[in-house]
């Protein structure tokens, strides 16, 4: 098994810009329950192994987006630009919807 955790922070960015191109999301998340003093919670988390790459994300939501739709429009965009920036094949973009922001 090869451990290619040293691309994962440049699979974290490339998720987190094609997450904000997608209308209906409001902002990336922190991760709940997760506070360090050393750093700060991350709102996409990667695990990469064997040249697959597995995304876990969390986001808050535009109100009146349809939340299943959202999912998938990030997860086809993560899916898609990391893909084809890197030599990684996706396995898994998992959506975790934090909160829902109420446009004024």
């Amino acid at each position: 098994m090869i451990d290619d955790s040293r691309y994962e922070d440049i699979i974290m960015s490339i998720a987190g810009v094609a997450a904000y191109k997608i209308s209906g999301v409001a902002s990336l998340s922190a991760v709940p329950g997760r506070k360090s003093r050393r750093r700060a919670p991350k709102s996409v988390q990667v695990s990469v192994r064997n040249e697959s790459a597995h995304i876990d994300m969390y986001l808050n939501a535009f109100s009146g987006v349809s939340i299943p739709d959202l999912a998938y429009d990030v997860q086809l965009a993560v899916k898609t630009e990391v893909e084809r920036v890197t030599k990684y094949r996706v396995k898994a973009v998992n959506i975790n919807v934090m909160g829902i922001v109420v446009n004024e």
